[in-house]
């Protein structure tokens, strides 16, 4: 049986998809930790960064559906994991996390 997997496809305009990426930029600066996990990425911030960080998670998980986008909050920390099943999607989850030149 032949695996299929979720298309790497985004629902966002070419201007929304640009202006989503800058976000992503400006939250890796704010990133305590980024590191590979299997599948994907993981990255911890400060709590203070906690709403900013599911605000950007939720509005990826609506427009990129090939990605597993999970927060979890705890008193002094937001760990962030992107993952997805899709092989081709590391290279897109690495570039959200920072991890591209890593």
């Amino acid at each position: 049986m032949i695996k299929t997997h979720d298309p790497i496809a985004c629902s966002l305009t070419t201007k929304d998809a640009a202006r989503q990426g800058l976000e992503w930029a400006d939250l890796q600066r704010h990133a305590l930790t980024a590191t590979r996990i299997d599948g994907g990425a993981a990255m911890t911030f400060d709590v203070e960064w906690a709403d900013s960080v599911e605000d950007l998670a939720a509005r990826e998980r609506s427009c990129c559906g090939f990605l597993s986008i999970t927060t979890l909050r705890s008193d002094d920390e937001v760990r962030l994991e992107m993952t997805a099943d899709n092989p081709a999607a590391r290279p897109v989850i690495e570039a959200m996390a920072g991890l591209g030149n890593q």
